[in-house]
């Protein structure tokens, strides 16, 4: 398999930042790009420009954490906070906008009830993905 030049690692949690960017490092190319992403989900009445610092601080927390990783490779790194309705749909988008070869993301076993109504940002991208995906599940506790 040839090692992937443009990588995306959507990012959730602060927990899996470090090992997701990892990863990703891992199995990139030596000279490839890495965009470290992370998406602040507002609910659909919310309003894409609501003032939300929680949410803010805590996405620069996760991508400081990952770009931490990232600066150890070389890497051409970028970071990037998206807001929407739907985390899958922004990742995807950015993967098409960006041309992306690889995403890299994690799955937890946690289900809110908008993942049982409408489903998880791994299973969609899963069928929607114009790149390959590479998945990190851990182990259920």
């Amino acid at each position: 398999m040839r090692k992937a030049k443009r990588i995306l690692v959507g990012l959730k949690t602060f927990d899996h930042a470090v090992e997701l960017t990892d990863l990703a490092c891992r199995v990139g190319a030596a000279n490839a790009s890495l965009m470290l992403a992370h998406v602040i989900e507002l609910p659909e009445p919310t309003p894409l420009d609501a003032d939300v610092p929680e949410m803010e601080a805590e996405a620069k927390r996760i991508l400081g954490a990952a770009e931490r990783v990232a600066r150890r490779t070389g890497m051409k790194i970028s970071r990037q906070v998206f807001r929407a309705h739907n985390a899958g749909e922004a990742l995807l988008e950015e993967m098409k906008h960006k041309k992306i070869d690889l995403a890299v993301l994690g799955y937890h076993h946690k289900r809110t009830i908008g993942e049982i109504l409408l489903g998880t940002t791994s299973k969609h991208l899963s069928r929607q993905a114009p790149c390959k995906l590479l998945l990190s599940i851990p182990v259920r506790k």
